[in-house]
């Protein structure tokens, strides 16, 4: 009777375990309708690389914020139909550190797109792996002979240093007074790139004086630059470096407006450059999304994860620019080889023409160059008070004193 009873009682629950099967799981995560209705178990990822620790890690960080806010935001509200992974890598913003980074996210069969590199350097160093994997990159490095190298996968963020360094000038000259102008950098790719940028366009600026950054005593070149006796300095570089350079240059009695770029707009500014940061100016190819139509959801959003400082330089545009990976991949089944998931998302930012997002409309040249221009450099102040540097305006609307 017992054994009789232990049979019949196995039988119903293999019964019970075909009907389960039979009807699934609507709710399971990592699914998506393929072809015929069938359920597809799968999953991508987009990388990301850049300065996530170190000196950098101020600048960097806040690009991975808006990276993963839109990642978080697109399996919350199922906009592909696989799921959606991060993966970081932490270049420290060096060059050398690069290389076998992206080779250890090309080699990841789940990659569908890399949202970085954050520096110009970097992309120098890891571009030709990008390009020669079929696999897209579009970060915020702005050196503008990135565009000479031919990378077939590469699609940059941001207006590039030409265009900044063009903007910068005009704005040295009308918007800040012209004067004598003193330009320093610290010879790094980016850095080098943006000040001769702005020296060719000032024509009759002095320098350029040139800083180690691998040092923090630039009693040499300060003394230097105070001979120069300059109404404005401009210095191509990074907050590190820019912070203790300010500071220097003040102690040594060099009373000149100081304006830098994007590479010295974070918060950590002012903790470095102490007394002489009030005042302090940058250039940015990157809009203040607090003054954006539109962008409200996406500031507070940014503010309630990351904190009151959310979102940071270059958020907004990596957000824009993870969205624009993420609507590729909407298009998809997630059925698809790697490859040519790989390839989908190259061909849509190729065809990409005025896509709006919240910092700005993107589209680029069939070299991968972003297309835009003056009004996309903006130009932020250090305030005291709020510790932070805070937008003034689009460059365009300063020219001439106004």
């Amino acid at each position: 009777m017992i054994r009789s009873k232990f049979w019949v009682l196995i039988a119903l629950l293999s019964a019970l375990a075909l009907v389960a099967a039979a009807c699934g799981d609507d709710d399971d995560n990592g699914t998506a309708g393929g072809e015929g209705g069938e359920d597809i178990d799968c999953s991508w990822a987009i990388g990301t690389m850049g300065a996530l620790s170190g000196d950098f890690a101020s600048l960097g960080g806040p690009i991975r914020d808006g990276v993963a806010f839109a990642v978080d935001q697109a399996n919350e509200n199922g906009d592909v139909p696989c799921e959606l992974s991060l993966v970081q890598e932490d270049s420290q913003g060096n060059p050398d550190q690069a290389p076998p980074l992206a080779q250890s996210l090309v080699e990841n069969e789940e990659l569908v797109a890399v949202a970085g590199p954050y520096f110009s350097g970097e992309t120098l160093a890891v571009g030709e792996i990008f390009s020669e994997s079929g696999v897209l990159f579009s970060g915020t490095g702005t050196n503008e002979t990135i565009d000479e190298q031919g990378y077939e996968t590469w699609f940059r963020a941001v207006a590039p240093d030409n265009i900044q360094g063009e903007v910068a000038a005009s704005y040295i000259e009308e918007g800040l007074g012209g004067g004598n102008v003193a330009v320093i950098h610290d010879n790094q790719d980016y850095s080098k790139g943006l000040a001769d940028s702005v020296l060719s366009n000032l024509g009759d600026a002095q320098g350029p004086f040139i800083i180690n950054p691998e040092e923090t005593d630039y009693s040499s070149v300060v003394q230097e630059v105070r001979d120069a006796d300059p109404d404005i300095v401009f210095y191509g570089g990074y907050t590190p470096q820019a912070g203790p350079l300010l500071q220097q240059l003040t102690e040594a009695g060099v009373e000149a407006q100081f304006l830098s770029d994007d590479g010295s707009k974070d918060p950590s500014f002012g903790e470095l450059a102490g007394a002489s940061a009030q005042g302090a100016q940058v250039t940015c190819p990157c809009t203040d999304p607090t003054k954006q139509e539109g962008a409200s959801e996406f500031v507070e959003g940014m503010s309630s994860e990351y904190g009151e400082n959310a979102p940071g330089t270059f958020a907004a545009d990596m957000f824009d620019v993870t969205n624009i990976i993420i609507e590729a991949l909407s298009e998809l089944n997630g059925d698809e080889d790697i490859e040519e998931v790989r390839a989908h998302v190259i061909e849509y930012f190729a065809n990409a023409d005025g896509i709006e997002g919240v910092a700005k409309s993107y589209g680029w040249e069939d070299s991968g160059e972003f297309v835009g221009g003056p009004e996309d450099i903006w130009v932020y102040e250090w305030d005291d008070e709020a510790g932070d540097f805070l937008s003034l305006g689009p460059a365009s609307d300063l020219l001439g004193g106004e």
